[in-house]
């Protein structure tokens, strides 16, 4: 995955109103669902080394095996399932959630949001590849002062369902404050040169809308129109160089295997 940090204002106005939103509700209220590290109070180790190490590489099913946040794309089975008691402010979020559909859909010719995920304070999601739904991805990420992180395992070379070994090949990307794009195509279980190990994490109140597009050509255009300028394709690996001057570039204690146990 490759972040871009210029988006166009047109977009930024979109995402910001959508940012607005969530960050007006009362999301404690809402959700009541707390994630495994987190009730174990070692939400860090969701993102660790030690984390996919323990997990069953050729067997896994794409999903994210534990999370701590509220994807309000869910929000539907929520209130199917009566885990959101407030049935009216249950309405106003799926029809704000329709408004960015459409809104970033006819402005991006985006047709899938996969993911709408806000995290609280030591949210995260744990490791998976989404080679369930592979294809190609635009993630919008928002943190206010930069205080989380995505990390990946880079596949380039992999003879597996992973790339080994995990330390050599994991890429720590920190989140900057404001909004940033992270793209790159997410592999089927076949393609074991583009299956995308992730997870993330975030210090502070963390949101990601995530997009899938299956066209090449489409995907590349629709990034550009986000950056608001021609790019060279294919696009760079992630380096600390591209990071905003301004940006803290905040890293966990142990930039390699960050948990706290």
């Amino acid at each position: 995955m490759t972040p871009v940090y210029e988006i166009q204002s047109e977009i930024l106005k979109l995402l910001n109103e959508w940012k607005d939103f969530v960050w007006g509700l009362d999301m404690d209220q809402l959700m009541q669902r707390k994630g495994k590290f987190f009730r174990e109070n070692r939400s860090k180790y969701a993102t660790s080394i030690e984390c996919l190490s323990s997990m069953e590489h050729d067997t896994h099913d794409g999903y994210q095996p534990d999370s701590h946040g509220y994807d309000f794309n869910q929000i539907a089975t929520w209130v199917k399932n009566d885990n959101i008691k407030d049935k009216d402010i249950a309405k106003v979020i799926q029809e704000k959630s329709h408004w960015l559909d459409n809104e970033l859909g006819s402005l991006l010719g985006i047709r899938f949001c996969a993911l709408k995920m806000w995290y609280p304070k030591d949210g995260y999601i744990a490791w998976h590849n989404n080679w369930n739904v592979p294809g190609y991805n635009v993630l919008f990420t928002y943190t206010e002062t930069g205080n989380g992180y995505w990390r990946h395992i880079n596949p380039a070379g992999s003879k597996g369902k992973i790339n080994k070994p995990f330390d050599k090949h994991l890429v720590h990307i920190p989140d900057v404050p404001g909004w940033h794009m992270k793209t790159g195509y997410y592999g089927k279980k076949e393609e074991e040169e583009k299956i995308m190990w992730h997870s993330a994490y975030g210090g502070e109140p963390r949101m990601t809308l995530g997009y899938v597009v299956y066209n090449e050509e489409l995907w590349k255009n629709m990034v550009e129109d986000i950056a608001g300028k021609e790019l060279v394709w294919p696009l760079a690996p992630f380096d600390p160089s591209m990071l905003p001057k301004d940006s803290p570039s905040y890293m966990p204690e142990d930039s390699i295997d960050a948990h706290d146990g």
